[in-house]
């Protein structure tokens, strides 16, 4: 049997992934932002580094808070808005839905995240009716599920063509429901 820590080394997060945290904990002036960005300003965008960097990372911020779900979104909100913003996300999605087929596809999440399946997860689209402004995604990933409601209000956000986003998890934590007009 193989030790924890030994199986999520096995499991590489994508060095701009991780930035993209520690800056979402600054410019959200978070208690742990000023922590997060000098203990991993070593982090090369383009590099690939193991699970425990991020597990390292998500533990500084949750330790600041006692209640940390809802900073945990802003997190996500704020990742994505950047992603948007500043990264490559203008020239990937147009619209809002089109962040739900780019995350849930291979070219969102395992764009960032590699390893054996069984460690990587899955993120995937099971339901989607554009026309009632619904969709539903199953999320087995290694990941904070609160941080992956925010990524996904700040993805389908960024480009400003709905005007309600709400994602929700209550019903079953692995199950990230989706409403958006």
């Amino acid at each position: 049997m193989e030790e924890k820590g030994f199986k999520e080394d096995r499991l590489k997060v994508f060095g701009a992934l991780i930035q993209g945290y520690a800056q979402a904990c600054l410019n959200l002036n978070i208690v742990a932002g000023k922590q997060a960005t000098e203990t991993f300003s070593d982090i090369e965008m383009v590099e690939w580094y193991p699970l425990s960097k991020w597990v390292e990372l998500e533990k500084i911020v949750l330790q600041s808070y006692e209640k940390a779900n809802a900073i945990m979104v802003r997190v996500g909100i704020e990742m994505m808005t950047a992603w948007y913003n500043f990264g490559p996300g203008q020239e990937i999605i147009q619209k809002g839905t089109d962040f739900l087929h780019y995350q849930t596809g291979s070219q969102g999440y395992e764009s960032v995240v590699q390893g054996p399946r069984e460690l990587v997860g899955a993120f995937e689209l099971t339901q989607f009716e554009p026309a009632n402004g619904k969709a539903l995604i199953q999320s087995t990933t290694p990941f904070n599920r609160k941080m992956e409601c925010g990524v996904l209000i700040g993805g389908l956000s960024a480009p400003g063509d709905l005007d309600y986003v709400e994602v929700t998890n209550y019903n079953n934590p692995d199950y990230l429901e989706i409403e958006f007009h």
